[in-house]
């Protein structure tokens, strides 16, 4: 093909001119301790930005990945860099090799920039038309009284595994500025991978027009308009201000309802998964049903939660936590699988046993006791999904399911329940139980006996790993808390250590050390709305990838954790409200170097040069040639985007 000359010049004023107002997650103020966070009244409703993952190493050596996904926004009180963070969800599904319309997302890897027009300075952007795969991530958030809830389509290419392209949609908000009234409160309750978003609202702190009863609906992420919020309150009826992408699944209900799970719309169709107060199944917000109940359980309790394990027919298991019909205590859990539209395939029920034990030492319940209590507390009307967790155990050809019980005696632990020809249980993790530095190291900290709580719910994975946030008390140092990864062993659940708070890293995108102050756990009284559940687990891998032992960081597609961060940006510590994401780490192909021009393994103005003396030329997409930065087949303007992106960077790195 003809080469045509272009001035370099040309190509960045272009490139800086396609840019769209944003602002970024892993990013810093210009003015150190400022806060650039989102205010959610004056915000486009999409922003498009990258987020490079830096390296975290769990006490048994696995290689994750970690980043500041999407920051809470921010808060009108000046005491506060941002609000609280609520329940948090990802999807259940998964899509993948998506291809589409070029698209540029915003990056940049110098503290300052992210389009804040009060905080940032102005970054540049890289065009990106294919993924690997897709999923979904949501997050409510809270003032004083107001309330959002914000969802985001993550995708990820094979080419650059760690690096993320967030597509952030202010889906819903409470109120249309600081001194509004409040319409209501809105509660995350899921998401899928093709970008609809189930929230919850009812009218509690509110006042002026408000939204009326119950009411669950659907929001569509791709359908919002980029540029107008979206707002409930009460007209003739109950409805959000962008009717073609807001659904009302309930409206004006008069039964009260938890928060909702979701079928996943590339499983047939998307479908609400409601639990209401009065022992019904609501599929897709109709009318309760009891027919979800196991033989021998009486009474479903708390929030549900969804899977695609499919052990029981179906596309998927819905589950929660239950009590017998003549039990006083909430000691069961009840599971059941549904088709595509939400019908009831089948059911089981496991109720814990009297004596139940980790097979090293350890047994609670003896005194038939224990229960389930962590749907006792505002969870049940403001998330997360749900209690219980589902999986799958390798080793034992089952299916299981997992909640975290209270004994008087020996305090909070993890259940672990494994359905084959009957149930057997075990115990996952213990107040006390010691985390290792390797599958049969040494102890380096155990678990805390936490106030008000020592263990989030859990969550679950294909390889028969059960993961949770706890109190943690290391061996040295204060305590503190930590996401712990349970992992199945032929010997029983060992704990490994993912993430702590105090640790520090290095923000690809940001340049600016941030340090983990906290995760979010527990309340004044209760497991916290915003800890981990078991809908913050991505239960679908990588496509290639294949793990065949539990203890491989590959074993999950992904977790998100809640955090209090602070940058130490030029010396002053600058605070937020972050969504973490936590993946883990994937080799790039060894022939795709993205960024690198001309072949010699670094990204420098040389590959800038070789971009414009192949302007034009075409090449076999994924293989690329001279000038390709992103091996998409043809060099154009997004090469130069491309190179600019990774500018400074060895290719071995990328």
């Amino acid at each position: 093909m003809t080469k045509r000359p272009v001035s370099s010049v040309v190509l960045i004023a272009l490139v800086a001119g396609s840019i769209s107002p944003a602002r970024g997650q892993d990013s810093v103020s210009v003015i150190p301790g400022n806060s650039d966070a989102m205010v959610v009244y004056d915000e486009v409703a999409v922003n498009r930005y990258v987020v490079d993952t830096v390296p975290l190493v769990s006490s048994w050596g696995g290689a994750f990945r970690i980043a500041p996904l999407m920051k809470a926004h921010a808060d009108v009180d000046p005491l506060f860099n941002t609000q609280a963070l609520g329940s948090v969800a990802m999807s259940a599904d998964q899509l993948t090799n998506l291809t589409f319309v070029s698209t540029p997302y915003l990056v940049w890897n110098s503290a300052g920039p992210g389009l804040s027009s009060e905080s940032n300075t102005l970054p540049l952007s890289v065009n990106v038309a294919a993924f690997t795969r897709q999923f979904g991530v949501g997050f409510s958030d809270f003032a004083t009284v107001e309330t959002n809830a914000v969802g985001a389509l993550i995708g990820q290419t094979a080419a650059e595994p760690n690096r993320f392209w967030v597509t952030r949609t202010a889906a819903a908000i409470s109120r249309t500025e600081p001194m509004a009234p409040n319409t209501s409160t809105i509660t995350l309750g899921a998401i899928d991978a093709s970008g609809n978003l189930y929230v919850r609202a009812d009218n509690f702190a509110s006042g002026g027009a408000q939204v009326v009863g119950e009411n669950i609906v659907r929001i569509s992420l791709p359908g919002r308009n980029a540029f107008t919020n979206t707002l409930f309150f009460n007209g003739t009826i109950n409805r959000g201000d962008q009717t073609s992408a807001t659904f009302f699944l309930m409206n004006a209900g008069t039964t009260t309802v938890s928060t909702p799970s979701a079928i996943p719309a590339s499983l047939g169709s998307a479908t609400a998964l409601i639990l209401d107060l009065a022992n019904g199944y609501r599929n897709g917000g109709g009318a309760g049903v009891s027919s979800h109940i196991a033989s021998g359980l009486g009474f479903h309790r708390g929030n549900p939660s969804f899977s695609t394990v499919n052990a029981m027919g179906g596309v998927g298991t819905v589950a929660s936590l239950a009590r017998t019909p003549a039990g006083v205590r909430t000691d069961s859990l009840n599971l059941f699988a549904v088709s595509s539209s939400g019908a009831v395939v089948a059911t089981r029920g496991a109720t814990l046993p009297t004596g139940i034990g980790d097979g090293q030492g350890f047994t609670a319940n003896l005194a038939s006791n224990a229960e389930f209590r962590q749907y006792l507390s505002q969870t049940v009307f403001r998330g997360g999904n749900g209690q219980v967790a589902v999986g799958l155990d390798p080793l034992t050809g089952t299916f299981i399911a997992a909640a975290t019980a209270t004994d008087p005696t020996a305090g909070e632990f993890i259940a672990v329940a494994r359905f084959g020809a009957s149930v057997t249980w075990t115990v996952a993790a213990f107040e006390g139980k010691a985390v290792l530095d390797g599958p049969t190291g040494a102890s380096i900290g155990t678990i805390a006996n936490g106030s008000p709580v020592a263990f989030s719910a859990p969550g679950a994975d294909l390889s028969g790993n059960i993961y949770f946030v706890a109190a943690y008390q290391p061996n040295v140092g204060p305590q503190g808390t930590a996401l712990i990864k349970a992992v199945n062993t032929a010997s029983g659940y060992r704990l490994e250590r993912i993430l702590a708070s105090g640790q520090s890293f290095v923000g690809a995108n940001s340049t600016r050390p941030y340090t983990i102050d906290r995760l979010t756990l527990g309340d004044s009284d209760s497991v916290a709305s915003g800890t981990f559940f078991s809908s913050s687990v991505l239960q679908p891998l990588m496509p290639g990838e294949n793990p065949t032992n539990a203890a491989d960081p590959r074993a999950a597609g992904g977790l998100i954790v809640n955090a209090q961060m602070t940058y130490n940006n030029a010396g002053t510590p600058e605070s937020y409200q972050a969504v973490m994401l936590i993946a883990p780490q994937i080799a790039a192909p060894p022939t795709l170097c993205t960024g690198d021009a001309n072949g010699d393994n670094m990204v420098s103005f040389a590959d800038v040069t070789s971009v414009l003396a192949n302007f034009g030329n075409t090449y076999t997409p994924g293989v690329g040639g001279p000038g390709d930065a992103n091996f998409d087949g043809v060099v154009n303007f997004n090469d130069v985007t491309t190179v600019l992106a990774h500018f400074g960077k060895v290719c071995e790195t990328l």
